[in-house]
């Protein structure tokens, strides 16, 4: 038996991000969209009309706590914030020793340690 057998299915990428952003701080909405993207490297975009049902599904799944509105920003406007419980962390923790667990089998493969960054690889690639 493998010793991550027991991980559940891959979270999508905006909800591991989403988390991870949770787990350093609770927030609203718009900075989480803007975490998201900087922690993905821009990777992983979320438009505004699709994060607020996202962060409803998440929260239907029991991976978000809604805890209620709080003034935000410079305005003081009310926002909806989340946050992430210590048991919800765990699916975080899961996710994260499913990811490392292919960053290992990259590294022994060779596959993270080409110097030519990956974009003038895809041009090079490209020009072929």
């Amino acid at each position: 038996m493998y010793p991550y057998s027991h991980l559940p299915k891959p979270l999508p990428p905006a909800q591991y991000y989403i988390l991870l952003a949770l787990t350093i701080e609770s927030s609203h909405a718009y900075p989480l969209k803007a975490s998201v993207q900087n922690n993905s490297l821009g990777s992983v975009k979320v438009s505004a009309a699709k994060l607020y049902p996202l962060l409803q599904a998440m929260h239907d799944e029991g991976l978000v706590d809604m805890l209620g509105e709080k003034p935000s920003g410079k305005s003081g406007k009310l926002r909806m914030h989340y946050g992430i419980a210590e048991h919800d962390k765990i699916r975080l923790q899961e996710e994260s020793q499913r990811l490392e667990h292919a960053t290992k089998i990259a590294r022994r493969v060779g596959a993270l340690y080409n110097q030519v960054p990956t974009d003038i690889q895809r041009m090079l690639k490209s020009l072929s």
